[in-house]
């Protein structure tokens, strides 16, 4: 796969989604998709309440990388995560192999395996699915769901483990404590390796982490590396003084991690 792909961002007003639609270059042909009706000639709206129009809109496009979802740990409730991060998502597979898209880039999270961080493990993408919430346990689904279409219909899926990311901002930026210094994942890493998960071929199905090249790491990024060539240049820890200066405690949903 190789530049002039056209590529195709769901939830593309979300904080991952608007960086990419600025800064995502490559020569690919991007275009996103908003709930709501935009300006921006680059933006189709779609509300994902009808498979057939998703179909539609996908018609056409080589990839799509899939951020529509309720992008928050914040909740025990299914209900919330129900629709969009587990309907939604088979109705994103669904409707990328019926339309013949090539590659699917499924936004998952390091939540998918947050008890191991909580339990002070190390992770990588052979470690097996250990959910820290019902959103984390949604991610295992897209996950999953990904596997399958993959072997069921040829679908060529990468699921990237997105650490710590919000748009444009720096490590003291974020209030979650020294967390930040190991889960940091930086705007121009994010681009390199959505880039990279788009443009690399010849890969059937793959479980990445997503972070930046951050001192006190705990995620395993050799299979990014040598899978998709991602080699992130950014490091948390030029921000340590000051997110140490701030305080506050290292912990996931009340426990220490």
């Amino acid at each position: 796969m190789l530049a002039g792909l056209k590529v195709l961002v769901t939830g593309a007003t979300g904080r991952i989604g608007r960086t990419l639609m600025e800064d995502l270059d490559g020569g690919f042909t991007l275009t996103g998709t908003s709930r709501s009706r935009r300006d921006d000639p680059r933006f189709v709206q779609l509300d994902y309440e009808d498979p057939a129009q998703v179909r539609t809109v996908f018609a056409g496009q080589d990839v799509v990388v899939h951020l529509h979802a309720k992008a928050a740990n914040d909740s025990e409730s299914l209900a919330e995560y129900l629709q969009p991060n587990i309907v939604d998502v088979h109705t994103t597979y669904e409707a990328a192999q019926q339309a013949g898209v090539r590659r699917v880039i499924f936004a998952s999270s390091n939540h998918a395996t947050g008890w191991t961080e909580i339990a002070g493990e190390r992770a990588d993408a052979e470690s097996l699915f250990r959910p820290d919430g019902i959103y984390g346990a949604a991610k295992v689904w897209g996950e999953a769901l990904g596997s399958y279409y993959a072997d069921r219909f040829g679908l060529e899926v990468i699921c990237l483990r997105i650490g710590s990311y919000d748009y444009r901002r720096r490590p003291p930026d974020f209030d979650m404590g020294p967390r930040i210094l190991s889960t940091w994942l930086s705007e121009g890493d994010l681009v390199q390796l959505v880039s990279k998960s788009i443009a690399t071929p010849n890969i059937r199905f793959g479980l990445y982490y997503g972070i930046s090249n951050n001192s006190r790491g705990y995620w395993d990024l050799t299979n990014a590396a040598i899978d998709l060539g991602y080699r992130p240049l950014d490091n948390a820890e030029d921000y340590a003084e000051e997110v140490l200066a701030k305080g506050g405690a290292y912990r996931l949903w009340g426990e220490e991690a």
